[in-house]
This record gives structure tokens, C-alpha cells and sequence, in this order.
């Protein structure tokens, strides 16, 4: 699935979200029943006009039959199924019922159109229908037998919904038999035959007294928006993605539901809405990925590899970790770009090494760097001293240098500094203006990150666009804060470079805050974190520097760098650039 078509799943998961506020204003005054009539039926006009107006045919002498069953089965037996469910059970457990139509799709799927199901749509599954019980939470209810065939009742509408797709899939898209008949007129049809089965009960249950203009309004409202346009989106999706993937829309319900609650009814924003939307997000995404992409990196990737994935990885438990961590490593459409840089890369300067277990081990890697947001939110001071191992001097002078890499991922890991009492400063610069709502998107995630290491670490960051970073270094040393610094930065992104010993060959590194700490007489030590690939535990190494030259410093400091490469090459991200450090600067 593509970024395009995730972004009208999740528009299909916000419209259909919405008709549960909307249905709150209008089941009192309508009924159940002669709500769903109405609702219908008004959605039934609508299209038929809009049909009318663009001269489209729904082919009712070939496929009113098919307009029946598929109208029964999408509209009218779910809404009656749950309508009785409603009544028996709490609305949670029907809510948990409406997710588990994904579940009836992909049995459907392997049961009957024998296609595999990958461990990965599994996964995505369990985190989707973990994230609606965190939701929703669940309620104590008596078993009697009216609330277990509510229970059954419910379950039923779920295959239903699911069987439907896979119906529509093969009789009403474009892709079936009438290939002449557009997706908004086979929406259409459809709604016309659930508009049939539902009318006779809807007046025959119709309320006795006129519902008002806000009940009405809130009816229209449900018709417009969450039939004529979902139905006519969820056609689409069908016809785009298949009805396996378009089903994971259910998900997507009580995440919507509970932000249009608060948005427009003023409902709180509680932690389980938060972990369960997350939760539901991340197993949405998870069944909706499709097929191998090509060219640069599409939005949904970007969210995937630098979002989901790590979040997953940071709130997973060990046992689901562990698969989780052997599906990255061997995904290579997991940050597939970096992997391709890296596999260039090495075969030039490291022909010796792995290259595909490196790569993998990129993407693991990749995936734990970005994880340092969500490790900093749910890991204490306590996980850390039980499950961090560090090597480390007894003692740390400061305030001094800390340099580090572009390796692993270390920088929450700060925290070890602070609970010794050393607030750090880390350096970095500013990421570019976003020009997409992707890349806003994660320029907002980027900038929440920032300022979340920034808490943990305990010192405001240096940002190098505020005139170079020898001015934020000299102030945060005054105030008896440490600092903490990139230095494999090839020499086109900085001002100077100084030659040095890397992976065999003369290369170029920025050489200018060693200086400085050498002038200002400050300890210099290198700092390089990262997560075990076997015991997917955190582990800190840390190494005080010969500060008798900065040259010295400054080649020991690669030294280090060259010897973590050398014994786990994917776990340095700088393949991509790095034929860069071995150009001679211009002078």
C-alpha cells in the first residue's frame, strides 16, 4: 500500500469514526431501525442523483440481485446484528467485535483464496486488536444467554463486513463481470439494496413524534459523509488495495471515534486512548504494507521506518520484540535506501565484511536509533541501572567533550551521565523547513524527539546555526554543563577538516571542538552507544582521551570509531557519505 492509499484508509477511518458521534445525536430521537432507514435512504437519493447527473448506469436488469445480497450482507445483517448485540452487551465488546474484521478477512483470504498470510500482517493483527482493548477497555459482564448470542451476534457482523469485501472485490468493481459500471454506481446499487431491506422495518418502527432538526441534521450528516463518500472510498480501496487490506479500516474506528469525541463533544483524552491509538495505528499499518517499493522513499515508508517500527520496538515485550527484530533484520525494504548505500559502501572499503549481514543489521539498528523518543518516555531511571550495561571509568572528569558517532544509538543514553550528575549539552543542527504534510510530520515528531533528549539529558541543545557551535560549547562549559558532539561529518558539511587514519586510507574529519577542548583544557572522552544484537539489551562504552594534542585526541577518537566499525559494520550510518571523508577538502 502506498502512501496514497494509506492516507484514504485512514480518511475512510475518520468518516467512519465520525458516525458513532453522529448516530449518539440521532438513535435517541429515530430508533435504531428507522435511524438506519434513513440514513440509508437519504444516501440512496443522493447517489442516485448523482448517478442521474453523470449519466452512469447501475445495470439493475444484470445485478439487482447482487445489489440484494451485497446490501444485505454489508448493511442490513450487521445492522440488525449489532442493533440486538447492543442491547445484551457493553458497547466495548461490540467495538472488539468490529475489529476483529480484519481477522474474518484474512481467514477468508487463506481459507478460500488460498493466499499466504505473512507474519507480519499476523503481527499487525495482534498490536490492532491489542490497541481496541486498550481502547475501549472491557467491561464485567453476567453470561447469561442473551449477552452470549449478543456476543455471537456481534461476531457475525464482523464476517459479514468481511465477506462483503471480498464480494464487492469480485461483483461490483471495476474488475468484475460489468466492467462498465463505475464504482460510485455499483456503490450505489449496493446502498440501493440495503436501502430495500432496511426501509419496511424503518417505518414500521419509525418514532412517534417528529425527530428535531438536530437529530435530522445529525442523519444527513451520516448519510453524506459516512455513506456516500466512505462507500464510495471504500469501492476504491477495494478495487486499489483488495479487500483484505481495506478491511483493516475497522481498526481505525474507535481511535476516530475517540478523537472526534474529544474534538467535538469535549470527551477526555485519556493514556489508554493515547497507547490504544498508537497501538491501532502501528497494526493498521502494519496488515496494510504491500508490495516492494522502488525510486525514493514514499511518505508511508518515511513513517514507517522512522515512527511505527521503532515505537513497536520500544513498548513491545521481549518475546514479541525478538520477531519483531528478525522480521527488520530481514526486510530489505526496511530503510531500503540506507541499506543500498551501505551495501556500496562496504564492498568498496570493507570487501572483507558481510555485506548482507550488515546490511541487516543496518536496519535493526536504523529502527533502535529512532526508538531513543519512545525508550526516554517509558523506560525509568531503575530500567536503566538493571538493564543498561556500561563500560565506563570509575570516575568522569567534567564538564568536558564527549564525542560520539553516527553509530548505533546512543543519545538517550545520556541519561547514565545525568544520574552521575553531569548534565550534557548535545550538539546538532537544525533540520530543513518541512514542504509536505509528510515531512511535517516528521519534522514534528523530530522536533518532539529533540526536546525529549533534550529533558533527559539535562541541558539545553547546541544548535549550529546560531552562528557555529564554539559559542553554545563555551557557554554550556561555563555553566558546568558537559557537551556532547558529532564528529564524522564528511568535509563538505563543515568549515574545516583535519586528515586522520580511517579503515585503511587517509580521511578527512572536522577537528575544530577537540580544539577547542584542548584550549579550554577540558577532558575529552567518546561516548558510543548502542543495543546488543543478541540480547537486544542497551549498552554503553565510554573512553577517556590522551589530551596531550588535539591531533592525538582527534585520531584516537577515529581509532575507536574504526574498531566499533570494524567489529559491527551495520551499526555505523554513515555508508551512505562515505566516500566523502576520503576527498581531500579545498584548501
Amino acid at each position: 500500500m502506498n502512501s496514497r492509499a494509506f492516507l484514504q484508509l485512514l480518511l475512510l477511518g475518520a468518516l467512519w469514526g465520525a458516525a458513532f458521534m453522529f448516530m449518539r445525536v440521532a438513535v435517541p430521537e429515530f430508533g435504531a431501525f428507522s435511524m438506519a432507514a434513513a440514513r440509508v435512504g437519504l444516501a440512496c437519493l443522493i447517489m442516485l442523483v448523482i448517478v442521474t447527473a453523470f449519466r452512469q448506469t447501475l445495470a439493475l436488469g444484470r445485478r439487482w440481485k447482487t445489489y440484494l445480497a451485497v446490501g444485505a450482507v454489508n448493511t442490513a445483517i450487521p445492522f440488525i446484528a449489532y442493533s440486538f448485540a447492543a442491547q445484551h452487551i457493553p458497547a466495548g465488546y461490540s467495538a472488539i467485535a468490529n475489529s476483529t474484521t480484519p481477522v474474518w478477512s484474512a481467514l477468508i483470504a487463506w481459507l478460500w483464496f488460498k493466499q499466504r498470510l505473512g507474519a507480519l500482517k499476523w503481527l499487525g493483527i495482534a498490536f490492532a486488536f491489542a490497541g481496541v482493548l486498550v481502547l475501549v477497555g472491557l467491561q464485567p459482564v453476567a453470561l447469561t444467554p442473551l449477552a452470549v448470542i449478543g456476543m455471537l451476534a456481534a461476531a457475525l457482523a464482523a464476517s459479514m463486513y468481511a465477506t462483503a469485501g471480498f464480494l464487492i472485490k469480485h461483483y461490483l468493481t471495476d474488475d468484475g463481470p460489468d466492467a462498465e459500471v463505475s464504482q460510485v454506481a455499483s456503490a450505489t446499487g449496493m446502498v440501493l439494496g440495503a436501502t430495500v431491506w432496511l426501509l419496511l422495518p424503518g417505518i414500521a418502527l419509525a418514532p412517534a413524534t417528529m425527530p428535531s432538526v438536530k437529530a435530522w441534521g445529525a442523519v444527513l450528516a451520516l448519510s453524506v459523509f459516512c455513506t456516500v463518500a466512505g462507500y464510495v472510498l471504500f469501492f476504491h480501496l477495494i478495487k486499489t488495495v483488495g479487500p483484505q487490506r481495506a478491511s483493516s479500516v475497522a481498526f481505525l474506528f474507535p481511535a476516530f471515534a475517540a478523537f472526534w469525541g474529544w474534538l467535538v463533544l469535549g470527551e477526555p483524552i485519556t493514556f489508554n486512548v493515547i497507547a490504544g491509538m498508537a497501538c491501532v495505528l502501528f497494526g493498521t499499518a502494519l496488515v496494510s504494507m504491500g508490495s516492494a517499493q522502488q525510486g525514493p522513499t514514499t511518505a508511508w515508508e518515511r513513517l514507517r521506518d522512522h515512527v511505527l517500527l521503532p515505537l513497536a520496538f520500544a513498548l513491545s515485550p521481549m518475546f514479541i520484540r525478538r520477531h519483531l527484530v528478525a522480521w527488520i533484520r530481514g526486510n530489505p525494504e526496511v530503510f531500503r535506501l540506507e541499506s543500498a548505500a551501505l551495501l556500496a559502501g562496504i564492498r568498496d572499503r570493507m570487501p572483507a565484511a558481510d555485506a548482507d549481514e550488515a546490511a541487516a543489521d543496518l536496519r535493526l539498528t536504523r529502527v533502535t536509533d529512532y526508538a531513543d523518543l519512545w525508550v526516554s518516555l517509558t523506560r525509568s531511571d531503575r530500567w536503566m541501572a538493571k538493564h543498561l550495561r556500561v563500560e565506563a571509568p570509575a570516575t568522569l572528569a567534567a564538564p568536558a567533550l564527549f564525542v560520539t558517532f553516527h553509530y548505533g544509538g546512543g543519545w538517550w543514553l545520556t541519561r547514565y551521565l545525568r544520574t552521575l550528575g553531569l548534565p550534557i549539552s548535545i550538539v546538532m543542527q537544525r533540520g530543513p523547513d518541512a514542504a509536505n504534510w509528510s515531512e511535517r510530520i516528521l519534522l514534528w515528531f523530530g522536533t518532539l524527539r529533540m526536546k525529549t533528549i533534550e529533558r533527559v539529558c539535562g541541558a539545553p541543545l547546541i544548535y549550529t546555526d546560531w552562528g557555529g557551535a564554539a559559542r553554545g560549547v563555551l557557554k554550556a562549559w561555563k555553566e558546568g554543563n558537559s557537551v556532547l558532539a558529532l564528529i564524522d561529518l564528511p568535509p563538505p558539511l563543515v568549515d574545516r577538516s583535519a586528515a586522520v587514519q580511517f579503515l585503511g586510507a587517509t580521511a578527512y574529519f572536522p577537528p575544530s571542538l577537540v580544539e577547542l577542548a584542548h584550549r579550554q583544557q577540558r577532558p575529552i572522552h567518546v561516548f558510543i552507544g548502542q543495543w546488543n544484537r543478541d540480547t537486544l539489551q542497551p549498552e554503553l562504552k565510554v573512553v577517556s582521551l590522551d589530551t596531550r594534542s588535539a591531533d592525538a585526541s582527534l585520531q584516537a577518537a577515529v581509532t575507536l570509531l574504526e574498531s566499533a566499525v570494524q567489529q559491527r559494520p551495520g551499526a555505523w550510518h554513515g555508508w551512505g557519505d562515505v566516500g566523502l571523508f576520503f576527498q581531500r577538502p579545498a584548501d
